[in-house]
């Protein structure tokens, strides 16, 4: 099976429809506003993640194809890889005014690698992975690592607009991986656009969008650095305590706390406050005072110096005993 490699395949409905076993609810992997999606496994074993986007979303083909080539052309190791499609009219019986009568339905999907170990928000309130902070600084890195790569790297910018727990999955190695592009859009100019349509969600939206329904590319920054926060904080209500104290307090806060977590005062935790206060940058009222995505690559690229630099200290020190 070599569907899952190079470019997007199209894949007929009758192979999807075995691949989920008729798209059974046992298959169901989650859903939203824009379709299930459904668990699809070869003979071989080999697994894909099946949208099946729903009718309410009314695209005619012009559409469909549009959006089939926004995510076809996105390729990197923190972003969920398009792997096929589908896009078929079936004739079937519906009930319309009482009586059935013969209707064409156009059934579409969108097939996605499968991510084995499910949504970003079931790993961090696994208690069992609450003092693993290398592994929840390495999802910040790679979540930062990937929105680069669609703020800077595409031409033009593609924006996210619905960044949230849910939509990062992790894979075999818990490498985070931003996925469900269904509200995102391409942007091509750089000035900031206003629309009364409805985007993101709740919790992760910036306050310009609220107040004026402004959209810029601040929006995903907002959308990260309450992702951020959550990612390091344990419990689920640590966002809104960030509401409840000063910045600094809360820094001093989550600070304290991985300090504990750690069982020790050394370079970890300076790094887990470099990335609070990174985070609270990001959730900044005033759009204009967030940083952009490179900037964050960078400030955490720094902090990995800083760890490299004490683990070779350390290393030293250890060898010299």
């Amino acid at each position: 099976m070599d569907n899952t490699e190079g470019r997007p395949k199209l894949m007929p409905l009758h192979l999807l429809e075995e691949l989920t076993a008729g798209f059974s609810k046992n298959r169901i992997l989650g859903g939203g506003a824009y379709g299930e999606v459904y668990l699809g496994e070869y003979q071989d074993g080999v697994k894909i993640a099946v949208k099946v986007l729903k009718d309410v979303l009314d695209l005619d083909d012009e559409q469909f194809e549009k959006e089939y080539r926004n995510l076809a052309i996105l390729e990197h190791k923190n972003v969920v890889r398009l792997v096929g499609y589908c896009n078929e009219t079936k004739g079937e019986y519906v009930h319309h005014n009482g009586r059935l009568v013969f209707a064409e339905k156009a059934r579409r999907m969108l097939c996605f690698e499968y991510m084995c170990n499910g949504s970003l928000d079931t790993f961090i309130y696994d208690e069992s992975n609450a003092r693993n902070w290398r592994t929840r600084y390495a999802i910040i890195k790679g979540i930062c690592e990937g929105l680069a790569y669609l703020h800077e790297k595409l031409k033009p910018p593609m924006y996210h607009l619905d960044l949230k727990l849910t939509n990062v999955l992790l894979d075999e190695n818990r490498s985070p991986k931003i996925s469900d592009f269904g509200m995102s859009r391409l942007i091509l100019e750089e000035r900031t656009k206003k629309t009364n349509s409805s985007l993101g969600t709740l919790g992760y939206i910036p306050p310009e969008y609220i107040n004026e329904g402004l959209i810029s590319i601040k929006f995903d920054i907002f959308s990260l650095g309450v992702l951020i926060i959550k990612i390091m904080m344990t419990r689920r209500d640590g966002y809104f305590r960030s509401a409840e104290m000063s910045s600094q307090q809360f820094v001093d806060l989550v600070h304290m706390d991985w300090m504990n977590r750690l069982q020790a005062p050394h370079a970890y935790s300076i790094q887990a406050r470099r990335c609070i206060e990174i985070a609270l940058c990001c959730v900044e009222t005033d759009r204009r005072k967030r940083p952009s995505i490179g900037e964050l690559v960078s400030n955490l690229s720094k902090t990995e110096s800083s760890i490299q630099i004490f683990d070779e200290l350390r290393n030293g020190a250890d060898h010299q005993v």
